[in-house]
């Protein structure tokens, strides 16, 4: 009887390591790598979370995976932006898996671990929407709850327009909802900085003309350090309203090897050795992640967008927004204006805070999040 008793515990031990640690889905036909190439993250306290998918659409997604142990909570989504990888939600892992909730945050398409497609139309929002739904399948996740920051957050909006019954709640960081069809295009981009210049004195995005040239990652990666100093500079008012985002600033900056102070929210040794082996050139460098924008200025969404309904503009589950009230490209103000009108329940909470909310006020952050997920 004894041993009857312990062939079923380790047989169910067995069945929930493997519900636990998947190494394959047979029902979404991809495979999970359980222990990818994590050497660019050294020194993290999450790489044995870290997976690699295969998906059957063709990509490769590495991704952090803890799975929930409070089976009455969803798992949280994290789609990171600009330059970053899941590395960026560091600060929400152990937060959000230690109440409970599983945690699941993705290396986009061209960055990090993830594949890196050389063609530009693999980044479209749709594509990446797509294959960000496939990864989840892959994963076993079930209900969610889900982040986006920078340009994670127009993924989150067409995740949102795509895929409207897979999430309970959303939270936008700093960047609001892009309601579709897109202004994020070469137009869109050009009528906001004239905008912003008439109105407010600086452009704030016309890094993206120069994101948007061929070379542009080349001219990041030999510059690297100085790059780094100016987008966790600890005055981003001023280095970003007169090198980020004015035309043609940024590139002279760099290219003179000029370096912005430094942000006091980031331990700069460890976290910038962290960042530079992500970003490495025999990693890839920046030049895959740049598609992203190239995708968007160049409006290679437009056939996908031009299908979506009206009817499919709003958002039909709670929104929360976080802005960052010291960031003066990703305004509080134009977060909530392109947010608000789309979310039939809708909340706002400005933090003081430039834009990686979720680096420089983890706890503010962190804390906002949990409020607006509890009532689930």
């Amino acid at each position: 009887m004894l041993s009857l008793v312990t062939a079923l515990a380790v047989l169910v031990h067995l069945v929930r390591a493997t519900l636990i640690e998947p190494s394959s889905s047979s029902s979404s036909n991809c495979t999970i790598n359980k222990h990818p190439d994590v050497s660019d993250l050294a020194g993290v306290d999450y790489a044995h979370h870290v997976r690699a998918a295969r998906l059957a659409s063709g990509n490769t997604y590495r991704y952090v995976h803890h799975r929930g142990h409070d089976l009455q909570k969803p798992t949280v989504l994290f789609l990171h932006g600009f330059p970053s990888s899941s590395y960026d939600w560091r600060h929400q892992f152990r937060h959000f898996s230690e109440r409970g909730y599983g945690v699941l945050a993705p290396d986009l398409l061209g960055y990090g671990g993830t594949d890196k497609p050389t063609d530009v139309r693999a980044y479209t929002l749709k594509n990446q929407a797509d294959q960000v739904n496939e990864l989840l399948d892959c994963a076993g996740v079930g209900e969610l709850v889900s982040v986006g920051h920078d340009l994670g957050s127009p993924l989150l909006s067409r995740f949102a327009t795509y895929y409207p019954n897979r999430s309970l709640k959303y939270a936008f960081l700093d960047i609001g909802y892009s309601a579709p069809p897109l202004g994020l295009t070469a137009a869109g981009i050009a009528a906001l900085n004239n905008y912003t210049l008439a109105t407010g004195g600086y452009e704030p995005s016309g890094y993206w003309s120069f994101f948007n040239r061929t070379g542009a990652g080349k001219i990041l990666d030999e510059h690297q350090d100085s790059f780094w100093s100016v987008l966790y500079t600890d005055n981003e008012p001023l280095y970003w309203k007169t090198v980020y985002g004015p035309t043609g600033a940024l590139e002279s900056f760099v290219k003179s090897n000029k370096r912005a102070s430094t942000a006091g929210f980031l331990s700069a040794a460890q976290e910038e050795a962290i960042h530079r082996r992500i970003f490495a050139a025999d990693r890839g460098g920046y030049d895959p992640a740049l598609n992203h924008y190239r995708a968007l200025y160049r409006d290679l969404n437009i056939g996908d967008e031009n299908v979506i309904p009206k009817s499919a503009q709003n958002l039909t589950k709670p929104v929360l927004l976080l802005t960052a009230a010291q960031d003066p490209i990703g305004t509080p103000d134009r977060a909530e204006r392109s947010t608000s009108p789309f979310a039939s329940s809708f909340e706002v909470q400005e933090i003081d805070s430039g834009h990686f909310l979720m680096l420089e006020k983890a706890d503010e952050v962190n804390k906002a999040l949990s409020e607006f997920f509890e009532d689930i």
